[in-house]
C-alpha cells in the first residue's frame, strides 16, 4: 500500500464536497423549487417527492490492477547496492533487465573467503605433517629405549663376584630408564595423536565455515540482476517521504523497488471522509473524473471498501476510509497509473421519499421541525415535528411528518415565541423568516 505520505491531499474536500453535491442536486429527478410565500412573504420551497440518490464526494489516484512488484531478492549476504536501474514510466516487455546490483563488494568478500579457505587448507597440511614428523621422533625414541632395555636384559650385570657394584646399579638405572621412556613415548604417541586429531578437526570446522561464505557469496552474485516478471509499465514504489530508488541505495532484501503495471487495468484508489463513509458498499456507481482527462466522464464500481477507517495525513485527527473504483468505459491508452482523480459515490437511495432542502429544517438534529406556509392561523406558518431518514449536504429525505406538496418556509432561526412553541405553531413569517437569516439550520441531519 502507498505510504501515508504519498496520498492525496484533502485540504480543499469540503468544498469539492460542496460543488460536486450542489451539481448532484442541480440534476436530480426531484426538482425543489423556491418560491416567494403567498401568505407570509417569506421565502418558501415545495416539499417533493421522489427517488433521492445521496452521492458522497472521494478524491485519490489511479493504481493498475494488474501489477507485478520487483523487490531486491533474497540473499545470504545482506544489503546490495543499486548500480543499474531502469528508468520509470518506461515500457519493458517480459524478461526485460530493469535492476542490476553492483557486485564489487561481494566480488571482493569472494575472493577473501577463497584466501582464507586455501589457508585452512594449507594450516591443516602443515598439522598433518608436523604430526607425522612428532610421531616419528616419538617412535624412534622408543625403539631407542627398547633396544637398551633388551641389551640390559641380556648382558645380566648382576653377578657381585664379576661386576662392581657401580656397574650392577648403573645397569639397573639404564634398565628402569629405558622401562620409563618406553612409557612415555606412549603416552606421548596418545596424547599427541589425540592433540593433532583436535586441531585437525578444529581447522576442518573453519574450512567449513568458509565453504559456506563462499557458497552465500556465490549464491548472491547470481542474483544480481532482476528481469520483468510480465510486460508492462514501470512505476516506482515512493517511500513515507516521497522518494524513488536511485542508483547508489543500499537496499535489504525484500524491499519493493518498483512495480511492472498493465496500463490497460486502471482502478482509482480514493479516500472518503469516515462520516461518508458509512452508506458505500461494494458494487456501488460511481462518476469517476480524472484531471489530466478532464473532458472525459467515466463510469465505475466501488470494488473494494476498507474495513477501518485511518488519518492520511501526518498530525491530523481526520479520518478517511479507502475505497478502490474500478473504470468500466475506458478506452485502452487513455488512463495511466498515478493521474490524480476524483470521484462522485453513490452512498444511499431511498425510492419515492419526500425530499426536502436542508434550509428548510428548523431547531436542533435531536428535534427538527418545518414551518408549514398558510398552514397556520391568519395563514401564518404552523410549526411539524418530522422525522429524518438518510441525505447529503444539500437535501435530506423525511421518513414522519410530511407527505409532500407541503410548502415550507426556508432559512431563519428556527427559533419561535414561547406562547407560539405552547401553541405548537409559529407567528406569521414577517420578511423573509421570524428573525434569522437564510440557511441558518443545521447542516447535517439524520444522514
Amino acid at each position: 500500500m502507498t505510504p501515508i505520505s504519498t496520498r492525496p491531499r484533502f485540504r480543499a474536500l469540503a468544498a469539492v464536497a460542496a460543488l460536486t453535491l450542489l451539481a448532484s442536486s442541480a440534476c436530480s429527478s426531484t426538482p425543489l423549487s423556491e418560491e416567494r410565500g403567498a401568505a407570509s412573504g417569506a421565502a418558501t420551497v415545495k416539499a417533493s417527492k421522489g427517488d433521492l440518490e445521496v452521492f458522497v464526494p472521494a478524491e485519490g489516484y489511479l493504481e493498475a490492477t494488474d501489477a507485478k512488484p520487483v523487490a531486491v531478492p533474497q540473499v545470504p549476504t545482506g544489503a546490495l547496492q543499486v548500480k543499474e536501474l531502469a528508468e520509470e514510466g518506461s515500457i519493458v516487455e517480459k524478461g526485460d533487465v530493469v535492476v542490476v546490483f553492483d557486485d564489487t563488494q561481494l566480488s571482493i568478500d569472494l575472493d577473501n573467503h577463497k584466501a582464507s579457505f586455501r589457508s585452512a587448507e594449507r594450516r591443516i597440511d602443515s598439522t598433518q605433517v608436523q604430526s607425522a614428523i612428532e610421531k616419528g621422533n616419538i617412535t624412534v625414541m622408543r625403539q631407542v629405549a627398547v633396544l637398551e632395555r633388551d641389551n640390559v636384559e641380556s648382558f645380566r650385570v648382576e653377578d657381585e663376584e664379576i661386576f662392581s657394584k657401580l656397574e650392577i646399579l648403573d645397569a639397573i638405572v639404564r634398565k628402569e630408564e629405558a622401562g620409563e621412556t618406553i612409557l612415555f613415548a606412549d603416552a606421548s604417541l596418545l596424547l599427541r595423536g589425540e592433540y593433532y586429531d583436535i586441531e585437525e578437526r578444529i581447522l576442518g570446522v573453519e574450512k567449513g565455515q568458509v565453504e559456506g561464505e563462499i557458497g552465500r557469496v556465490e549464491t548472491s552474485l547470481g542474483r544480481l540482476v532482476l528481469k520483468a516478471p510480465i510486460g508492462g509499465l514501470i512505476l516506482y514504489k515512493k517511500n513515507w517521504r516521497g522518494a524513488s530508488v536511485a542508483v547508489g541505495d543500499t537496499l535489504w532484501p525484500g524491499n519493493v523497488l518498483m512495480s511492472i503495471v498493465d496500463p490497460a487495468s486502471a482502478a482509482l484508489t480514493a479516500f472518503v471522509l469516515e462520516k461518508d463513509a458509512g452508506g458505500v458498499e461494494k458494487g456501488a456507481p460511481a462518476v469517476v473524473y480524472i484531471d489530466a482527462r478532464p473532458e472525459h466522464e467515466f463510469r465505475g464500481k466501488v470494488t473494494k471498501v476498507a474495513e477501518v477507517s485511518r488519518p492520511i495525513e501526518q498530525n491530523s485527527p481526520v479520518k478517511y476510509s479507502e475505497i478502490q473504483i474500478e473504470i468500466e468505459d475506458a478506452p485502452p491508452g487513455l488512463l495511466k497509473p498515478g493521474m490524480k482523480g476524483r470521484a462522485r459515490v453513490q452512498a444511499g437511495r431511498v425510492e419515492d421519499a419526500v425530499v426536502i432542502p436542508r434550509s428548510a429544517l428548523h431547531g436542533d438534529p435531536e428535534s427538527p421541525f418545518v414551518l408549514i406556509d398558510g398552514a397556520g392561523p391568519d395563514e401564518g406558518a404552523l410549526r411539524r415535528d418530522v422525522k429524518l431518514g438518510v441525505g447529503d449536504l444539500v437535501r435530506i429525505s423525511v421518513t414522519e411528518g410530511l407527505e409532500g406538496g407541503e410548502t415550507l418556509v426556508v432559512g431563519g432561526s428556527g427559533e419561535e415565541p414561547e406562547a407560539a412553541e405552547k401553541a405548537g405553531r409559529a407567528k406569521p413569517a414577517q420578511g423573509r423568516t421570524t428573525g434569522g437569516r437564510r440557511g441558518s439550520g443545521p447542516r447535517r441531519m439524520g444522514a
